[in-house]
């Protein structure tokens, strides 16, 4: 039997399950389809796929290639929609057999249906890949999911529900098939000049864990540190190799668990998992939700503002903005990245000092962050705006009270305004 394994957020060879699966055929193929829809400006003039995060992926997509090739197989790499390209790899090879992994948002799952569709006498398999737990070990029903993050968080922990232990990396994968046509490494766009300091790869990955959690053992001091606003120790920084799935969060995970075994724990080793709890929320929570997780206002209805892009763009880069959210706008456009704190600060401030949509903002952070996780990011956002998980009315950030807590020097600013 061939199989024909499609790639998408996990980009790595340890801890995958749906690699696993794929390779249980007597011959396989390994594709990754780059859609050109991810380089076309949407309605707020930004392409879904920016500058940072596609140099982060193509250096995954290397990686994971140079990775297969020691296995005896290569990374199929396509400049085609998914929708077209996949039955068209399959149906080349006379597949009998398609695996790709859980999508967790609303357009994958209608992508992924329309493959089924168009390729109804292939079996084609789903395997969860991005999450701690499979939806079978929830201890709730999806339609039942806990309207809060508090209340999700107990469901788990109270039981003492853990994430599944991962997977080794194979030692062997079976043969690659031969595909009929020499040219199927199709030419895509080469990523631009990138200024973010995170390196693609599944070893790049592995090696900033290494360094975080054994070598400096950083972890101890997670919860005391993790809110300051640029410091490159102060949080763990794993967020780009887990939206990739260049690194597990089950493999994450169970090397917390390992350390705290083995060196110490204390309430900064619990909140690293605590984190990835919250990112286990939202990958449930929009999945859940479907559609509403990019709908205006919402499913609670509490919040609408500007939808004005060009008002917004120049809101942003407007000399009356305060100094700390133009400060955050330098650092996230010119590296792709943000502290948690800013970007909570960010979108405060464009929700409720902007008066502007909070769909507009989550658009922004899509193009620039090079760890755009689509629950995380629009599930966060609607979250600050009231609208979504756990609707108080909002989480407005008092912009003063920020910058005397977390930029009192002023040295943030500076660096990122390039002021005196």
């Amino acid at each position: 039997m061939t199989t024909v394994y499609w790639l998408t957020r996990d980009l790595r060879l340890d801890d995958n399950p749906a690699l696993q699966e794929a390779a249980k055929g007597a011959a396989l193929v390994c594709v990754y389809m780059i859609d050109p829809r991810w380089f076309e400006p949407g309605p707020c003039g930004w392409s879904p796929m920016g500058p940072h995060r596609w140099a982060f992926t193509w250096r995954s997509l290397m990686a994971l290639d140079a990775a297969l090739n020691t296995l005896g197989q290569q990374l199929v790499i396509r400049w085609q929609r998914p929708e077209e390209g996949v039955p068209e790899v399959v149906n080349t090879l006379g597949a009998q057999r398609l695996v790709a992994s859980r999508p967790a948002a609303f357009d994958e799952v209608q992508q992924w249906q329309a493959i089924e569709a168009a390729l109804p006498f292939v079996r084609c398999d789903l395997v969860e890949t991005l999450t701690l737990f499979d939806e079978a070990d929830l201890p709730f029903r999806l339609d039942a999911l806990p309207d809060t993050f508090s209340q999700f968080r107990r469901s788990i922990e109270k039981p003492g529900l853990t994430s599944l232990a991962p997977l080794d990396k194979p030692a062997a994968l079976p043969a690659a098939a031969t595909l009929l046509h020499a040219d199927q490494r199709l030419a895509g766009p080469m990523p631009d000049q990138s200024e973010t300091p995170f390196a693609g790869g599944e070893a790049s990955g592995v090696e900033h864990l290494e360094r975080y959690l054994w070598k400096d053992q950083s972890i101890l001091t997670y919860k005391v540190t993790r809110n300051a606003l640029d410091d490159a120790s102060a949080s763990s920084k794993v967020s780009p190799w887990l939206s990739a799935g260049a690194l597990s969060a089950r493999r994450l995970a169970a090397e917390i668990d390992r350390f705290e075994s083995e060196v110490d724990r204390n309430e900064s080793t619990y909140w690293l998992y605590f984190e990835l709890l919250w990112r286990e929320y939202f990958q449930w929570y929009s999945r859940h939700r479907g559609r509403e997780l990019f709908l205006s206002p919402g499913h609670t209805g509490q919040h609408n503002g500007s939808t004005d892009s060009g008002e917004f763009r120049r809101w942003l880069k407007d000399s009356a903005t305060h100094s700390l959210v133009r400060a955050g706008r330098v650092q996230l456009e010119t590296t792709g990245y943000l502290s948690n704190r800013m970007r909570q600060i960010i979108a405060s401030a464009c929700v409720y000092e902007g008066h502007f949509n909070w769909r507009l903002g989550a658009t922004w952070f899509e193009h620039f962050l090079v760890d755009y996780d689509v629950a995380s990011n629009y599930g966060n956002w609607q979250y600050i705006a009231g609208v979504g998980a756990d609707p108080r009315g909002g989480r407005v950030f008092n912009l003063e009270k920020q910058v005397s807590q977390f930029d009192a020097n002023g040295s943030y600013r500076k660096r990122w305004l390039k002021e005196p």
